[in-house]
């Protein structure tokens, strides 16, 4: 199996001390390592890439709490916060949230925060309101590492309420903005001129960001940095990358391993998660190898995305990926948004269907729904085969006013906020 880890290789003992306190007092990784014939002790990154396949645990795996959760959670022997998150599996996941979990999360951040956040900060963030792990995890870290910063949770509901979200912002006068990747993204069509001159750092997560989609929003944010995280409730912020007007860095990822293996569709890789904690220190989760779902996109040997597996449709068998939509229509400055509409392979549709809704701003483009298709299908063979030479499924393309973009749809979202299922998903 090809693959690479991502993450530092001098946190051997780091690495050895977590898989033995987790072996010690859970279940579950003792069967794992004795299943994989592993001494915790003698962990390395690259026995976790060597045994992806029997030395892992799954989201799904979570609610085995009385097997997965360390008997110091389990007996309430310890102080803990209980985060709930839904993810991909349709029922909340539990997960133990620990005071040496949170001083965890701080040192995750410390590495931009020593670099782009300066004492008298403002930070205006729309993750969802506490306690939700994103919450929890980014006021709690900035409480444990003592920043001289305010921290503004803003409801999110203030999005949709658009002379009431401007005041708040003019009050508050943040200098930096955090929330999902698409929020800030079409935030900044949005606010005044001024707040969006005064924001320094965005940092974005919960939702890919590719390339185009940065530097559209770095057009309206002129003065500012953007930090795209990979964030997981289960593991904090796993991963990290900066994002200038000039430089795009490499993620990394300073104190989780990723192992990345790849999948049967060229230049994507799974991606599997380790916590390392500090020697002494007791993580409400141990997860080694942790397979959350997502792949990482990689061309010329750099990660380019961190997307959801669950970020794509599959139209006979070739899949669309979530962020190639989003490279070419943020690739477009008057168009602020989309949503695909999948209607899947069922006994009562059997031709799957996927249709982009793409929303405007200003006078109606030209040929632009030929043009996104081209594009589409320019990066995406597969795709292409089956739509266009096959026929065995159907691509729609509807360009229509920003305001329309989210009528009628149905009223939960499919696999993620942007892709919304009609039918049944065999």
């Amino acid at each position: 199996m090809g693959g690479f880890v991502l993450g530092r290789r001098d946190l051997l003992n780091e690495l050895a001390y977590t898989a033995s306190s987790a072996f010690k007092s859970s279940p579950f990784w003792r069967a794992r390592f004795e299943g994989a014939g592993i001494e915790p002790e003698e962990l390395t990154p690259e026995m976790l890439l060597e045994h992806v396949e029997d030395v892992n645990v799954t989201p799904k795996d979570l609610y085995s709490t009385e097997k997965l959760w360390p008997d110091y959670i389990r007996e309430r022997r310890v102080f803990h916060t209980i985060l709930k998150t839904s993810g991909t599996t349709g029922k909340s996941k539990l997960v133990p949230f620990t005071l040496d979990d949170k001083r965890r999360v701080a040192r995750q951040l410390t590495p931009w925060v020593e670099e782009y956040v300066e004492d008298g900060d403002v930070i205006a963030s729309f993750f969802p309101p506490l306690p939700s792990a994103s919450g929890m995890m980014g006021f709690g870290a900035f409480e444990a590492m003592e920043a001289n910063v305010r921290y503004i949770q803003l409801p999110i509901q203030l999005l949709r309420m658009g002379e009431l979200l401007i005041r708040e912002f003019e009050e508050i006068n943040p200098t930096q903005l955090f929330g999902l990747t698409t929020t800030v993204y079409n935030l900044g069509f949005r606010l005044p001129e001024k707040v969006r001159e005064d924001i320094s750092l965005i940092l974005v997560g919960g939702e890919t960001l590719t390339l185009e989609m940065a530097q559209a929003m770095l057009e309206n944010y002129p003065n500012a940095v953007i930090v795209d995280v990979y964030g997981t409730s289960e593991d904090g912020s796993p991963a990290y990358r900066v994002i200038t007007k000039k430089r795009t860095g490499d993620f990394v990822s300073p104190h989780s391993l990723l192992t990345l293996t790849e999948t049967e569709d060229e230049g994507y890789y799974a991606v599997h998660i380790t916590k390392i904690m500090l020697d002494g220190e007791l993580t409400g989760l141990p997860i080694f190898n942790y397979a959350i779902g997502d792949i990482a996109r990689v061309e010329g040997g750099r990660i380019r995305n961190i997307i959801r597996t669950k970020d794509a449709v599959s139209l006979a068998g070739a899949k669309l990926f979530l962020d190639q939509v989003m490279e070419v229509v943020f690739s477009h400055q008057f168009l602020s948004d989309f949503v695909i509409l999948y209607e899947p392979l069922s006994r009562d549709n059997p031709k799957p269907r996927a249709i982009i809704r793409v929303g405007f701003s200003g006078e109606r483009p030209r040929d632009i729904e030929d043009e996104i298709r081209a594009r589409i299908y320019e990066g995406n063979n597969p795709v292409r085969y089956e739509v266009e030479e096959s026929k065995q499924a159907e691509l729609l393309i509807e360009v229509v006013p920003l305001a329309e973009v989210r009528k009628g749809l149905p009223q939960r979202p499919g696999k993620t906020k942007r892709i919304f299922i009609k039918g049944v998903d065999f």
